[in-house]
């Protein structure tokens, strides 16, 4: 093979990994703003009323996912509005039409990825504003992650904690 046939086809392979890299770094984007349809606030319920992760999110030292809340869970403490804002009447509202899943999520995991939130919450002992920031501290929803969650992020945390970095942990 020639030289120049050599270059072109390093050149068409560049081009090709360089288009494909890009593509899949927006196609697991979040497409544009997530607005969840309650504006709850982490820092009341979280700072001031105290209650813990695990009472809205069921799942977050057990499972592979956290889990989202849903109204019924909202519904133990907010069967009443417990004030006159809007917001206190629209859990009741949703519930009353039938819905119960209404928040949606902020992180989006690639197909080829495998993350458990029991593996880094209950074994590793993650605080959970290592990879989900100041939540804690909002006042309403964010329309976006706090914090970008890169594979470079997850692999720091990993070499700074002297775990597995082997591509097989979390690829599957």
């Amino acid at each position: 093979m020639t030289p120049v046939r050599r270059l072109l086809i390093g050149a068409i392979a560049l081009i090709a990994a360089s288009v494909g890299f890009a593509a899949g770094r927006s196609l697991f984007r979040p497409k544009g703003a997530v607005v969840q349809p309650i504006a709850f606030s982490h820092k009341k319920h979280v700072q001031e009323l105290e209650i813990g992760c695990k009472e809205c999110h069921q799942y977050y030292e057990t499972s592979q996912h956290s889990g989202l809340p849903t109204l019924t869970t909202c519904k133990g403490c907010h069967e009443e509005p417990l004030t006159d804002k809007p917001e206190e009447r629209k859990i009741q509202t949703l519930a009353g039409e039938g819905q119960d899943d209404v928040f949606r999520k902020l992180f989006r995991l690639p197909d080829h990825s495998y993350y458990s939130h029991r593996r880094h919450v209950a074994a590793a002992g993650l605080a959970c504003e290592t990879c989900h920031g100041g939540i804690a501290h909002t006042t309403e929803p964010p329309e976006a992650p706090l914090v970008r969650i890169t594979m470079g992020f997850c692999l720091d945390c990993h070499r700074r904690s002297g775990v597995s970095s082997d591509c097989t942990t979390c690829h599957r």
